[in-house]
């Protein structure tokens, strides 16, 4: 059996666990081609690798700013507000908004930022014509476990070069910590309901027509199910809301599985639903159900639709039996004219701080927690292969109703 030395090339799995004050975060990253010899790994973990084989997982520990740079004193500044210029294309940012992230291009006139710079900063104050901005990284002032599983390790073909990764960067620069509040402040995302859309036509025209899609790849879907497992157990009654011709659930597991969606012949075609209900939530908020009928509410793909996300929640809540848990999942794909605008308006890391956020205002939800699925490869029978390398990104926001 291969072992980790300085001539292999490996495929990691990193897993990046951390807490907010509201709730549990956990990101799973795919590392491929990594090269032990060339790249750079969080502190310590080049080490434990050394010397382990395909199926071992190492795990460290590291404290505030031991893994991502440190909060400075000069990472926070206060800045005029006519200094905050998004760019005027697409979807209209509005801002700066309290709790939000935007990238330190949205930033005009500042010594060292330009327009392409991508990185995060956070308004953390408003005040008169000033904000305050904090360009620390979003996961600075938190502790974190970083593990990695070993899938893969092959020898390297002589002394191979290539690019030269720093993999706490990879998992870690580009969105985590972003889905958390600052400290006990709710973040401003505009929530005026109802959230708007191109489209602003009554769904049930634009629903008629079958669509037999499954909206994210293979890959995305097998984590789904993985995700959706967690927290299945035999017996239990399932409502799958705003379903569709998937529900990601295992098969072979003694579920009652309740669909509720926009299209019968959809519905009709998912063989993991035992019951069909079409409604439109949109115009209809109210679910069809008494209180108390389910023991998991599963929403997958569908929560970028929603106009009404906080009685959407609510709900939810209401059809939950006490204990019972909400599921919501979401990628990075959807019908344009039916999207909310905010949705499109936000980074992928922001958009489970939103979904958070809303249970987070609901008050009627404990044990929050958020997972992200990323950089896996696309299977190559998916028809975009060839053109997308990655498998779509599955982000999940879980929450159980308090008892």
């Amino acid at each position: 059996m291969t072992r980790i030395d300085k001539r292999c090339f490996a495929t990691l799995e990193f897993e990046l666990e951390w807490t907010s004050s509201q709730a549990s975060h956990r990101e799973r990253f795919l590392a491929k081609k990594v090269n032990i010899w060339r790249d750079f790994f969080p502190p310590g973990m080049e080490e434990a690798l050394i010397g382990r084989s395909i199926g071992d997982t190492v795990r460290m520990e590291y404290g505030p700013g031991e893994a991502v740079p440190a909060r400075k004193a000069r990472d926070v500044r206060s800045l005029s507000r006519s200094t905050f210029k998004p760019p005027l294309r697409g979807q209209p940012i509005s801002g700066p908004r309290f709790g939000r992230f935007y990238p330190q291009g949205f930033l005009s006139d500042l010594v060292g930022i330009y327009p392409e710079n991508v990185f995060p900063f956070r308004v953390i104050g408003l005040e008169g014509n000033e904000f305050t901005a904090d360009m620390s990284h979003p996961l600075a002032d938190c502790p974190l476990s970083i593990s990695a599983y070993v899938h893969n390790v092959a020898v390297k073909d002589g002394d191979v070069g290539g690019r030269c990764s720093v993999w706490v960067e990879e998992m870690g620069d580009k969105g985590p910590g972003m889905q958390a509040r600052w400290g006990e402040h709710p973040t401003d995302f505009e929530l005026q309901e109802p959230l708007l859309r191109e489209d602003e036509e009554q769904d049930a025209a634009f629903y008629a027509r079958p669509r037999m899609v499954g909206h994210v790849d293979a890959q995305a879907r097998e984590h789904l199910q993985a995700e959706y497992s967690r927290f299945l157990l035999p017996g239990m009654q399932v409502l799958d809301v705003m379903s569709s011709v998937y529900s990601h659930f295992p098969k072979r597991m003694d579920l009652e599985v309740t669909g509720l969606g926009m299209n019968q012949e959809e519905l009709e075609a998912n063989p993991a639903l035992d019951h069909h209900v079409v409604h439109d939530l949109n115009a209809c908020p109210e679910l069809p159900f008494p209180d108390a009928s389910f023991d998991l509410v599963v929403c997958s793909l569908s929560i970028e639709y929603v106009i009404r996300p906080q009685v959407f929640i609510a709900q939810i809540r209401r059809v939950l039996r006490p204990g019972g848990r909400v599921v919501l999942s979401f990628s990075n794909r959807w019908f344009p004219p039916k999207v909310t605008g905010l949705w499109t308006t936000l980074h992928e890391f922001e958009r489970l701080g939103l979904v958070l956020e809303i249970l987070l205002r609901d008050e009627g939800f404990t044990q929050l927690e958020t997972t992200s699925v990323r950089n896996w490869w696309r299977p190559p029978e998916d028809k975009y292969y060839g053109q997308l390398w990655t498998s779509d990104p599955v982000y999940v926001v879980t929450g159980t109703v308090q008892a």
